[in-house]
């Protein structure tokens, strides 16, 4: 019966061996998997894994993270000095416009000027050909050139009346003196003759022909002094001083006379 209860009636070992077989199993499973381990080298004991890669990841990140915030810091910089650039650039263009604008009208103005002042010597220069023409007419017919006025010295000798009429015939009259330098030239041409003075009117009141009273006289010493109805006045260049050469004369004598006119 102790035999009955020791036989293994499924055909197994008995539990000793089943043991060893499952040792065996083991120990060899477990080899298998130290097969997979990597062997720690000479002098270096294995460890488990450390975070270093976590690190470089983390790095690289803010590295990245930073080249992006130079980047768009850069980028920005170049937007603001382009917009800089571009506002300056328009102030110099506008500035340049205005210089050339106000150029351009000092330019028109100066030009208009020019202009004026070419038509101006263009007209004075017709005036002074007419004038040297009008000049050289008179200076052929007799006339001489004073102070913007002609003068003509008669070769005949006539009555005041008689030459009065000559010089009106001249289109002029006989010579009003308005001022010490034109009485010195009178005074110059050296002639006795008759001007346009007299008092035939109201005895002792000197007119000129042209109708104004006398204001400043160039009478000779003791002249006028009425002597025989002596109405009518003459220059008399024998005369030592050129500014008291006037004298009263009958009307009627026979003198040269000067006639005179405006240019």
């Amino acid at each position: 019966m102790s035999e009955g209860v020791y036989e293994n009636t499924d055909g197994f070992e008995d539990n000793k061996s089943n043991a060893m077989k499952n040792t065996d199993i083991d120990g060899q499973l477990y080899g298998n998997v130290r097969a997979f381990k990597p062997r720690p080298r000479d002098g270096v004991v294995a460890s488990e894994p450390d975070s270093s890669g976590k690190r470089l990841f983390l790095v690289a990140a803010v590295c990245l993270g930073l080249l992006c915030v130079l980047l768009l810091a850069g980028i920005i910089g170049l937007s603001v000095y382009y917009n800089r650039a571009i506002n300056d650039s328009e102030d110099k263009r506008n500035s340049l416009f205005q210089s050339f604008s106000l150029y351009k009208i000092n330019a028109t103005e100066e030009r208009d000027q020019l202009q004026t002042r070419y038509n101006n010597l263009t007209e004075e220069k017709g005036h002074i050909q007419a004038k040297l023409f009008v000049m050289e007419q008179h200076c052929q017919e007799g006339w001489r050139y004073f102070d913007s006025k002609f003068y003509f010295l008669s070769t005949e000798k006539k009555t005041w009346k008689q030459s009065r009429q000559d010089c009106l015939d001249r289109g002029a009259d006989l010579v009003v003196i308005n001022s010490r330098e034109e009485q010195t030239f009178v005074f110059n041409l050296h002639l006795r003759a008759w001007i346009g003075l007299n008092d035939s009117v109201t005895e002792g009141i000197w007119k000129w022909v042209d109708g104004t009273p006398l204001t400043t006289g160039y009478w000779a010493a003791e002249q006028p002094d009425d002597s025989g109805q002596e109405d009518c006045a003459e220059i008399y260049y024998g005369q030592d001083d050129p500014v008291k050469t006037w004298n009263d004369d009958k009307c009627g004598t026979n003198h040269n006379w000067i006639c005179e006119k405006e240019e």
